[in-house]
C-alpha cells in the first residue's frame, strides 16, 4: 500500500503576542495529527510583528528555536533569510503563504489589520483572525472579497475565544433563524464585578486582570464597553444578518464608583452584569451594551471571573447557550486552530 503524499501549506503570522506563541505551541503539538488526519505537513514562513521585527524564509523558519529563545526583547530580523522588507503590505506579497494568521491588537476604527486582511485576501490567501477590529468594521467588504478571491476569511476567535460560536452555527444549525441574542462578552469586567461581589476592590480586582495579560492593551476598551461592543457587532452581522457597526451600539462602562451598586444588588439577591444583547425591531437588528441587575436564577447571573456565556435564541432549538469557564490564552490559540481545520 502506497504512502499517502502529503499536502504542503505555508503559514504566515501577522501578530506573535501571547497567543501567536501558543498557536505555533498547539500547531507543533498536533503536527502528527494533521498528518495523520488530512495528510497535511505545514511550514510558517514569514513572522510580522510591530516590537519584534520581522522574519521570512521560504524554508520555514525554526519556529522551536524561536519559541525556546523568545524574551521581551526578542529581534525576528536576526531570523530573516530573504528579500528586504519595509512594510507589513511588502510582508504578505513576500512570505510566500497559504494561510495568513491575523493576530494584531484591537484598535477602534479597525485598522491597520482590515488594510493587512484585505491585501492578503487580494494576494489569495485565506486568513484567519482574532482581531475583532476588522471584523466588526468591515465584515461586509472582507467577506464579500474574500468570497470574489475564492478564498476563506475566517474569525471564530473573535468572540468567546475558542468557543464554537460561528462554526456551531455555520456547521450544525443550517436554516436557522437567529431571533435575538444575549450574553457576557467581556472577562475583564464580569471578573470585576463578581470579585466586588466578595468584597474586592474595584482597583485591586482591575490590577489582577492587568498582571494576567487578560485585558486589552489599553484597559480602558474594556471598562467603557468598547471590545463587548466589537463582539457584539460581529455576532450581528454574522449571524442576524444586521449592519449594525460598533459605533452604533449603546454603551455602558463600569468604574470605581459602581461598588456600592454591586453590593446593593448583593443585598436583594440580585446580580449585576454587563450584559450584550441584539434584537430585532421593525426589520432592524438594535445592539446595546447595558448594566442589569439580573435575578439570582437568570444564567447570566452565575456566571463568575473570567466565564462568558453567550445565548441564541432561535427558531429551531428554541434557547442554545454557550458557556467558555475561565478561557485562557490557549483556548484562543484553538480558535485558530479550528479555523484552520475548517478550511483543509
Amino acid at each position: 500500500m502506497m504512502e499517502q503524499e502529503l499536502k504542503q501549506i505555508n503559514f504566515a503570522f501577522i501578530g506573535f503576542g501571547n497567543v501567536g506563541r501558543a498557536f505555533a505551541r498547539l500547531l507543533i503539538n498536533r503536527r502528527r495529527w494533521l498528518i495523520k488526519k488530512y495528510g497535511v505537513e505545514w511550514k510558517i514562513t514569514g513572522i510580522a510583528t510591530n516590537n519584534h521585527g520581522t522574519c521570512i524564509d521560504a524554508r520555514g523558519l525554526p519556529v522551536q528555536k524561536i519559541l525556546r529563545s523568545w524574551k521581551a526583547h526578542s529581534n525576528l530580523n536576526n531570523f530573516h533569510n530573504g528579500p528586504s522588507r519595509n512594510s507589513h503590505s511588502d510582508f504578505i506579497r513576500q512570505c510566500g503563504a497559504d494561510v495568513l494568521f491575523e493576530m494584531s491588537i484591537l484598535d477602534l476604527n479597525g485598522d491597520p489589520a482590515s488594510t493587512y486582511i484585505r491585501e492578503a485576501l487580494r494576494a489569495g490567501l485565506n486568513v484567519i483572525t482574532t482581531n475583532k477590529g476588522p471584523v466588526a468594521t468591515n465584515f461586509r467588504q472582507l467577506s464579500r472579497l474574500a468570497r470574489q478571491r475564492d478564498v476563506q476569511f475566517l474569525y471564530e476567535g473573535t468572540v468567546m475565544d475558542g468557543a464554537p460560536v460561528f462554526n456551531l452555527v455555520r456547521q450544525n444549525l443550517p436554516g436557522t433563524h437567529i431571533r435575538s441574542l444575549r450574553g457576557i462578552l467581556n472577562s475583564t469586567t464580569n471578573y470585576i464585578l463578581t470579585q466586588m461581589e466578595q468584597g474586592t476592590s474595584f482597583e485591586a480586582a482591575l490590577d489582577y486582570v492587568k498582571k494576567k495579560g487578560i485585558t486589552e492593551a489599553d484597559p480602558r476598551l474594556d471598562l467603557e464597553g468598547w471590545d463587548s461592543a466589537f463582539k457584539l457587532s460581529v455576532l450581528i452581522q454574522a449571524l442576524m444578518g444586521g449592519s449594525v457597526k460598533p459605533n452604533d451600539i449603546e454603551r455602558h462602562s463600569i468604574s470605581e464608583d459602581i461598588g456600592r451598586k454591586v453590593r446593593a444588588a448583593v443585598r436583594r439577591d440580585r446580580r449585576l452584569r454587563l450584559v450584550a444583547r441584539a434584537y430585532r425591531q421593525g426589520g432592524r437588528v438594535i445592539g446595546k451594551v447595558e448594566l442589569q441587575e439580573l435575578e439570582i436564577f437568570d444564567p447570566l447571573a452565575a456566571i463568575r471571573g473570567l466565564s462568558n456565556i453567550l445565548v441564541l435564541n432561535t427558531d429551531t432549538m428554541r434557547e442554545l447557550a454557550i458557556i467558555e469557564n475561565n478561557p485562557s490564552v490557549e483556548q484562543t490559540a484553538f480558535s485558530l486552530f479550528s479555523d484552520l481545520v475548517s478550511i483543509l
